[in-house]
């Protein structure tokens, strides 16, 4: 596909929350300035952070969903198509179609993928919540769990939504504390890290909380493989632990169609400038949200606030020439703490999560809880 007119052509790779704020931003403000095309492989946006809700109620996940066409502006194209290569010193995207289309300007927002394989017995036999099909099957396996030991955790680092297998854990206690049934479950969570969770003064809150409630944190667990037949999973440190029942977030690789390592890293992740959201070797490639290597959570916050520093800066480049915005690192967490409260970290490069957010409450919890309404009205749009 070549350009038509004399306009710059800026394409946005992927339909999730930062590819679909970054389009309704520039579909608004740059519409006469630039040809905008957005790009993604599925004609609907899913919100995902409801999958650990669909672990513990029988509710459906039609509801997740939104047709991408009533969510874009309508300035905005939308091409149907997955991406197979990138070759960003000729400017051109290629499609699994065989298609392909160039542009001017470029952002990556195709996210992270899951790589099953590169954990020895993991694709089969350990559950997860990452995917709608996933945590329906791990919501039924909930259902006729008879007791023993339940292993929760990560399976490698990094991993999107940092907070969630954390959250699921404390949903997990409280799912069989109203069973009655917490005599006759042990609950184990796996930590990569030096504690529960990167931030320390979190982390310090959640290891009260699991010793509170007898669960039982093995950390520096990189797992290495996991032992069907033995039920048992293992960590490069060389340590074991058994279980009846593992839940471990699926391992994660960046964008598999990128062969630049001037552009991404050997695991996929985009090269950006942390504060310009602009790739390193490339001026006119912007990338947002999980597809990046930046030391910030992997969370739709995250994209959300990234897309928003990306448009602007590439509206001023179209317009003047340079740029301006700067991303400060900001994310926010909603921490389920059980199935009826919750708490809430809010942080930034320099700033750590504020001390109120460590009380958890209802009203957090029914932040959290009906978000989602939220974020296909007002968050999509660009517009907060």
């Amino acid at each position: 596909m070549s350009l038509t007119d004399k306009k710059p052509h800026i394409v946005i790779l992927g339909g999730g929350t930062g590819g679909v704020i970054v389009a309704n931003l520039l579909g608004r403000k740059a519409k006469k300035l630039a040809k905008i095309t957005l790009v993604s492989k599925k004609e609907n946006v899913f919100y995902e952070p409801d999958l650990i809700y669909r672990i513990f109620d029988k509710k459906e996940t039609k509801k997740q969903y939104r047709p991408l066409r009533n969510v874009v502006n309508k300035n905005v194209s939308i091409l149907t198509e997955e991406v197979v290569h990138l070759d960003p010193k000729n400017q051109v995207v290629q499609f699994k179609s065989g298609n392909d289309i160039s542009y001017d300007w470029l952002v990556i927002a195709t996210g992270a993928h899951y790589d099953y394989d590169s954990v020895p017995g993991y694709a089969g036999e350990a559950h997860h919540f990452y995917s709608e099909e996933a945590a329906l099957k791990l919501r039924d396996a909930l259902e006729n769990f008879k007791g023993g030991d339940i292993v929760t955790g990560v399976a490698d680092l990094p991993y999107k939504c940092p907070i969630a297998p954390i959250e699921v854990t404390f949903m997990l206690y409280h799912y069989f504390k109203r069973r009655k049934m917490l005599e006759q479950v042990n609950l184990h969570y796996l930590s990569p890290l030096g504690g529960a969770f990167s931030i320390e003064q979190a982390s310090e809150k959640f290891e009260k909380q699991f010793e509170k409630k007898g669960i039982e944190l093995h950390e520096f667990f990189n797992t290495e493989e996991i032992f069907s037949e033995k039920k048992v999973v293992s960590s490069l440190e060389g340590e074991e632990v058994n279980y009846d029942l593992l839940i471990l977030v699926p391992p994660h690789k960046g964008a598999t169609y990128i062969d630049d390592r001037e552009l991404a890293n050997a695991e996929g992740w985009i090269l950006v400038d942390q504060e310009r959201m602009q790739s390193t070797a490339y001026p006119n490639v912007f990338a947002v949200g999980d597809t990046t290597e930046l030391p910030i959570s992997k969370a739709g916050s995250t994209a959300h606030y990234q897309a928003k520093i990306a448009a602007k800066n590439i509206l001023r480049l179209i317009k003047e020439g340079k740029l301006n915005a700067k991303y400060n690192g900001h994310a926010q967490c909603f921490v389920m703490m059980g199935l009826t409260s919750a708490m809430v970290l809010d942080f930034t490069y320099t700033r750590p999560p504020l001390r109120i957010g460590y009380i958890p409450n209802r009203l957090f919890y029914y932040i959290k809880k009906y978000f989602s309404r939220f974020f296909f009205r007002g968050v999509l749009s660009g517009r907060v």
